[in-house]
């Protein structure tokens, strides 16, 4: 039996074929996997606070309404290890409000595990199955992809290939390093290089060169074209607001033209919300716009 669209008496009437048509444009505009080519414009939103929990300044009204506009990547701080140890763990019910709408909007979600303060990741380690497993319930229920902050030492390899192997499709692993990526950064790169899609190089001082940080990766095996370079939101720099000058170390312009010069993977901006956030606002924030068109970044 045909379906109910295709029969003689249905299918001869304009209306309800243009209804038809209508419903399939809309269901196929809706994001059911994360689609990211290209290059990456990503903002760390810091909307999950380790000690204090919810932070609402990591969700500002112009990202709830037209996050396109300023990003194509969504880094959501902070998850930490020790959640992942917990096979019932889930996000709170503001950041998985707040994921469910930049998924809905188009943006691609990285959650961030671990960050400068954390905890477990000596259990994680030891245990890389069960945190990637819950890790990996999370990726599946929110439609995201992972990005392991390890700060703190020790090889969390195994714990990505875990990821990796039972990730859905179309989600993301990535990894941030320092400026200067110390030795269990670079030997966990190494140990699960091929189920990284991007390596962050994390900023830390707003007026060292991160040219420097782009030499550093690439000698220890992190090739540029993996590589995002991160640069701060505000309060220190005025990136939210303006790209800025090339010339200038801390601004946008500069990763721009590092990005251009080594075919790099991209930039990311730490952090909307928090102590980088100063003198950014929270209606607009046309540098974000900006970097992203001077980048050639969508979020097709």
């Amino acid at each position: 039996q045909l379906p109910f669209f295709l029969n003689s008496k249905s299918f001869c009437k304009r209306k309800t074929l243009s209804r038809i048509m209508a419903f399939l444009r809309l269901s196929l505009a809706i994001p059911l996997a994360a689609a990211l080519s290209g290059p990456i414009f990503e903002l760390d939103l810091f909307i999950n606070d380790p000690s204090s929990g919810y932070q609402p300044t990591g969700w500002p009204q112009y990202l709830q309404t037209n996050a396109t506009k300023y990003m194509n990547v969504a880094g959501i701080s902070f998850i930490q290890p020790s959640d992942l140890m917990n096979p019932s763990y889930d996000l709170p019910t503001e950041v998985a409000t707040a994921v469910k709408s930049l998924r809905a909007q188009g943006v691609t979600v990285q959650l961030l595990v671990g960050g400068e303060i954390s905890s477990g990741w000596p259990q994680l380690e030891s245990n890389p199955t069960t945190a990637a497993n819950t890790a990996i319930a999370l990726m599946k229920k929110y439609d995201c992809g992972i990005e392991i902050d390890n700060e703190s030492g020790g090889d969390t390899s195994a714990f990505i290939k875990a990821v990796a192997a039972g990730k859905p499709s179309g989600t993301y692993i990535s990894m941030d390093v320092n400026g200067t990526p110390t030795g269990f950064q670079v030997s966990t790169y190494k140990g699960a290089a091929d189920d990284i899609d991007w390596v962050n190089l994390m900023v830390s001082n707003p007026a060292y060169d991160q040219e420097n940080s782009m030499t550093f990766a690439n000698n220890d095996g992190i090739p540029y074209s993996k590589q995002t370079v991160a640069y701060y939101a505000g309060t220190w720099v005025n990136n939210c607001n303006t790209v800025g000058s090339a010339n200038n170390y801390g601004d946008t312009a500069n990763g721009i033209a590092l990005f251009n010069q080594y075919k790099a993977r991209g930039l990311s901006i730490w952090a909307v919300g928090g102590a980088s956030y100063g003198g950014c606002s929270t209606t607009d924030a046309p540098g974000f716009s900006q970097a992203m068109q001077d980048l050639g970044a969508s979020n097709r």
